[in-house]
């Protein structure tokens, strides 16, 4: 008989999982072990800190749809990876923990490092089953194997997200009575439920409104990518004439080169984009939970059920009028439901020609008019670089086809707003958690999903710093991306907050290409804009994992974004 680590293995090769991320410890180390002779099906990435597995898990999986695994020992992984699993909670994300209690011989007895929850040890149970949607025990081996298969199962199915398969000692390292029930079966039977549609006349209705409404709009969320849903979307798009705005998670969902493009709306978005969406009469949501965030928080002046149609679009029952009221909630996923909404409005939308044409030459007309990703500051050549030039610069170096993996903070701010998406599915952003830290080992797990693509991490030097370590991992794995860092020497939005009381804000002074350096990376430091776009073509061209530091003008405050955006609601 074979011992409850080997099938585990065997498990994750009949799931196709590609990727385990982490750092071998305590009962898991059975598990690296039987990884060796796997290893032309499933590579090993080995971090530097179990937060980065986590990361790079929840970034692999947007990018490529698939669920990675993060393994290593309980109460580190209960501890230093729980940032990334929080994160792909509240963002939808698959992924599967595999890790173990750290019980020893016996957990309720003394044990060092036990997270069994017995007397005098921590509860790795009672955290897993806080951040994630399925969390199991396994006391014997074969609990253990058929955990990791439904682990799998609930990962990816229905609205997807992390899970976890916490394992005693004895049943990771005991043997697997395979004659006895309950039996087990090939994992690929776990993992075949296909795309749920909505219900035929809740589709009807919403083309219903569709053809009534005037002024009809779109705001698509994270769900889009999460359903691969991008064609269908614009699809339906240009059938109707809707423009198009996204919540932040949502950014990308289309190309915001597209003449329906809306770009980002909410707090931070695009003042057009909070417009038409307030104007419209019927709003159709994708795959969005509509946050405070997203809403301006609340503003009838951007979101108002008394005058406008919500209709929503989500895999999750309970997430459809979750913030407001609707008038129809269209349950299944999203690229199942576009589909259906795009069948059944062929019809109703050839008779409305005239005033898609309409819609789509005046949301032309608003985008000139308002000078949509636009800003004087964009064109200012300084020393040091002012942020808003240092996204145009961006925007006109890199390939339109790169990945772009975000922090928090200011950093983010600047991207989301004056960053112009050319293709759909590029952009990459911490919105669950939103934590400082996410940006470089995100783009790791970009690079790893998406080798031929290019990768670019913009994060600010207090995100770069507390993920630092993920650059020796970049070297080790040889993947050549690039890291843009907003160097301003500080916590710069925190900073601007605490006005002339600054306080636990300030860093040293930091080379943070000479670091790169160090790890055997590209290192180039730019104190000038004018020298920004050559060192940015350098960085790529060097073909190894890379390092810009930009040293960044102070000055500059996005809150007068943020105003913005605000005065426009409150007029």
């Amino acid at each position: 008989m074979a011992k409850a680590h080997e099938h585990i293995v065997q498990v994750l090769e009949e799931a196709g999982v590609e990727f385990v991320f982490g750092i071998p410890g305590g009962g898991t180390m059975s598990i690296f072990t039987s990884l060796f002779d796997k290893q032309d099906r499933i590579r090993t990435v080995l971090v530097r800190h179990e937060q980065a597995a986590a990361i790079m898990a929840d970034a692999y999986a947007r990018a490529s749809g698939r669920p990675a695994v993060i393994m290593g020992q309980g109460v580190f992984m209960g501890s230093n990876a729980s940032f990334g699993v929080m994160e792909a909670y509240l963002s939808s994300s698959p992924m599967v923990v595999l890790t173990d209690t750290s019980d020893g011989s016996m957990a309720q007895h003394p044990v060092a490092q036990s997270g069994a929850g017995e007397y005098g040890s921590v509860d790795l149970l009672g955290i897993f089953r806080s951040m994630t949607k399925y969390t199991t025990l396994a006391t014997h081996p074969k609990e253990a194997v058929v955990g990791v298969q439904l682990a799998l199962k609930h990962a990816t199915s229905g609205n997807p997200g992390p899970t976890c398969v916490l394992m005693r000692s004895a049943a990771i390292v005991g043997e697997v009575d395979v004659e006895s029930p309950p039996f087990l079966h090939d994992t690929r039977g776990y993992l075949t439920a296909s795309p749920a549609p909505a219900a035929p006349q809740d589709v009807a209705r919403t083309v219903e409104i569709l053809a009534g409404a005037r002024r009809p709009v779109i705001v698509a969320g994270k769900g889009v990518h999460n359903a691969r849903a991008h064609d269908a979307l614009r699809e339906l798009a240009e059938m109707w004439g809707m423009p198009v705005a996204t919540s932040y998670k949502g950014k990308s969902a289309i190309e915001e080169t597209h003449p329906l493009a809306l770009g980002m709306m909410g707090m931070y978005g695009q003042r057009l984009a909070n417009d038409v969406v307030g104007e419209a009469d019927a709003v159709l949501v994708v795959g969005a939970k509509l946050t405070t965030a997203d809403t301006v928080r609340e503003r009838p002046q951007v979101f108002d059920p008394r005058n406008q149609a919500i209709i929503q679009i989500d895999i999750d029952p309970r997430n459809a009028g979750w913030t407001f009221p609707v008038e129809v909630a269209l349950v299944g996923d999203a690229g199942a439901v576009l589909a259906q909404l795009i069948d059944e409005s062929r019809e109703a939308a050839s008779q409305k020609a005239t005033e898609v044409d309409e819609r789509t030459r005046t949301l032309r007309e608003r985008k000139a008019k308002a000078g949509h990703f636009s800003d004087p500051a964009s064109s200012r050549e300084s020393s040091p670089v002012l942020p808003q030039r240092l996204v145009q610069v961006l925007q006109e170096t890199l390939d339109p086809a790169t990945a772009i993996a975000l922090d928090a903070g200011n950093n983010r701010v600047w991207m989301c707003h004056f960053y112009q998406s050319q293709r759909s599915n590029t952009f990459f952003c911490p919105g669950g958690m939103a934590g400082m830290g996410w940006s470089l080992p995100a783009a790791l797990g970009l690079k790893l999903a998406r080798p031929d693509q290019p990768v670019v991490s913009v994060t600010g030097d207090g995100g770069f710093m507390m993920s630092v370590h993920a650059l020796s991992t970049a070297v080790q794995y040889s993947l050549p991306l690039v890291c843009v860092v907003m160097n301003d020497g500080g916590l710069g939005m925190v900073r601007h907050h605490q006005g002339d009381r600054k306080i636990a804000s300030e860093f040293v002074e930091t080379d943070h290409a000479a670091m790169a350096r160090s790890f055997g990376a590209f290192g180039v430091r730019v104190e000038d804009s004018r020298e920004l776009p050559g060192a940015l073509r350098e960085a790529i061209a060097s073909g190894r994992p890379a390092v810009v530091d930009v040293v960044m003008d102070r000055g500059p405050n996005p809150d007068y974004i943020r105003a913005d955006a605000r005065a426009q609601t409150e007029t």
